[in-house]
C-alpha cells in the first residue's frame, strides 16, 4: 500500500467510476484499475463493487474511505510543516484560488493590495471558472482554496459556508418590467429562461423550484445571458452581483423572485487530500474575513452565514 494507490482510491470512490477516474487522474484505465487492485491484494480484502454502472464501496471499501483523509492530511501537513520550517517563519509561497465570474471584481482590488501588504511573501493568483471547472481544479490541485455554489457532496472536499446569496430575475430595463416589484416561480414559468445547462447549479435550483418554462435557451455565458435578457429574449436567473452595473447603467432590470426565492450557499472550500499550507491557510482567513466586510458594507448583497 502506498500513496499513490490511496489516492487513487479516494477518486475512484468520489466519482464512483473507474473510467471518469481514470480521465481525471489523467492516467489509462487499466493503470488505475491495477493500482486498486494492488492496494486490494495489499489489504486483503475487496474495496469496490463492480457493475454496469460504475463501482460502489464494500463496507471494507467504506471503512477505507473513512480513513484516507485524515491519513493523506497527515502526510500533506507534515510535508507543509517542512517546508515552512526551511522558509522560516512567515508564510510564503503561491495561492491559486477560484472564484466565479461575478466573484473576481470584489476580490481583485484592493484585496490584493491588502494581500501584498499583510503577507508580502505570499503571490495570490486569481483564477476565474464555472462552478464544476473549479472542483474539478481544486481535486487535481490546479488551485488551493476556490468558491464553490452548494458544490455536490464529495468524501475530499472541505468547505466553509460563508453566505446566502439571492438569484434574480434579468429582464429588460422597459416600462413594464420596472413595473414588477417581484415575479412568483408561476409567473417566470410563462416565459422563456436563459440558464446555464446542466449539471449547473442555477439550472438545479430552477428544478428544485418546480418552474417549468415554456422554453429554455441554454446559455453558459453570463455576459451572453445578460444581452439576451437585454433584448426581450426572456428572463436570465441570476445573482445580483453578475448584473450590478448593467442594473445601474439601466440596460437590464433584476426583479427578486419571491413566493419561494431562489438562493444558493458560496462556500469556501480546499482539497482533504492537500490540508491548507500555512500560505493558503492565512489567505484562507483574509477571505473570509474580506468577504465578512464586503457583505456588511453592501458591496455584496448577500446574507452572511453566522454559524
Amino acid at each position: 500500500m502506498d500513496l499513490r494507490q490511496l489516492r487513487s482510491f479516494v477518486h475512484v470512490a468520489d466519482l464512483r467510476s473507474l473510467t471518469r477516474a481514470a480521465g481525471f487522474l489523467g492516467v489509462s484505465q487499466p493503470a488505475l484499475s491495477r493500482q486498486i487492485r494492488l492496494l486490494e491484494e495489499g489489504l486483503g480484502t475487496k474495496l469496490f463493487h463492480r457493475n454496469g454502472q460504475g463501482v460502489s464501496l464494500t463496507a471494507a471499501g467504506s471503512l477505507l474511505l473513512e480513513r484516507c483523509p485524515r491519513v493523506l492530511g497527515e502526510i500533506e501537513n507534515i510535508r507543509s510543516e517542512m517546508q515552512a520550517y526551511i522558509c522560516g517563519a512567515g508564510p510564503t509561497g503561491t495561492v491559486g484560488v477560484g472564484v466565479p465570474v461575478a466573484v473576481s471584481p470584489l476580490l481583485a482590488d484592493p484585496f490584493l493590495e491588502k494581500c501584498r501588504t499583510i503577507y508580502p511573501d505570499i503571490s495570490v493568483r486569481l483564477v476565474e471558472g464555472f462552478s464544476a471547472l473549479l472542483h474539478e481544479w481544486l481535486q487535481t490541485g490546479s488551485i488551493d482554496l476556490s468558491f464553490l455554489y452548494g458544490p455536490r457532496p464529495s468524501g475530499v472536499i472541505e468547505s466553509k459556508r460563508l453566505l446566502i446569496e439571492d438569484l434574480y430575475a434579468i429582464g429588460p430595463a422597459t416600462a413594464e418590467a420596472e413595473a414588477l416589484s417581484s415575479l412568483t416561480p408561476t409567473a417566470l414559468a410563462k416565459s422563456p429562461l436563459i440558464l446555464p445547462h446542466r449539471p449547473h447549479i442555477i439550472r438545479e435550483l430552477v428544478h428544485q423550484t418546480g418552474i417549468q418554462p415554456v422554453s429554455i435557451i441554454e446559455v453558459d455565458a453570463p455576459g451572453i445571458m445578460i444581452e439576451l435578457a437585454h433584448a426581450g429574449r426572456g428572463y436570465a436567473i441570476l445573482p445580483l452581483t453578475c448584473v450590478t452595473i448593467h442594473v445601474a447603467a439601466g440596460f437590464v432590470r433584476a426583479i427578486p423572485i419571491q413566493h419561494p426565492s431562489i438562493s444558493w450557499t458560496a462556500t469556501l472550500s480546499y482539497s482533504k487530500l492537500r490540508p491548507l499550507s500555512p500560505a493558503a491557510h492565512a489567505i484562507f482567513k483574509l477571505i473570509c474575513d474580506e468577504v465578512g466586510g464586503l457583505v456588511r458594507s453592501g458591496r455584496w448583497p448577500a446574507r452572511l452565514v453566522t454559524s
